[in-house]
């Protein structure tokens, strides 16, 4: 005849109790001189933004991936060149280029979920 069905609190909370990665850090500046660029990381992912002074096309580019090094060129000009803060799988690593060239992003797929303390090896 029916009983009391439901399931309690079945679905209720699922929230992240302990053990979960910690919390999002947001986006953090990073670069110097004229173009600056901001990275952040969530879980295995980090997206890496450069506002571009002057758009750019594919050809106007060359982005690199080591497995601990990152190489972003813009209209010949050096922006990122270093040893990463950790290591990334450099054929999951992607970039595109968005509104209608202004901006570079660059995702990274990093080989683990801990938080980098920078995006860079040895960033000042």
């Amino acid at each position: 005849m029916g009983g009391m069905g439901g399931g309690g609190m079945g679905g209720m909370g699922g929230g992240m109790m302990g053990g979960g990665p910690p919390p999002d850090m947001g986006e953090v500046d990073g670069g110097s001189g004229d173009t600056k660029w901001k990275w952040e990381m969530k879980d295995d992912e980090i997206i890496v933004r450069i506002a571009l002074a002057k758009p750019a096309t594919k050809k106007d580019l060359k982005v690199t991936f080591g497995a601990k090094t990152l190489k972003v060129e813009v209209h010949g000009e050096t922006i990122i060149d270093g040893a990463l803060a950790g290591t990334v799988h450099g054929d999951e690593s992607t970039w595109c280029l968005v509104d209608k060239g202004a901006e570079l992003q660059i995702l990274l797929s990093a080989n683990t979920s801990d938080r980098w303390p920078s995006l860079l090896k040895d960033s000042d």
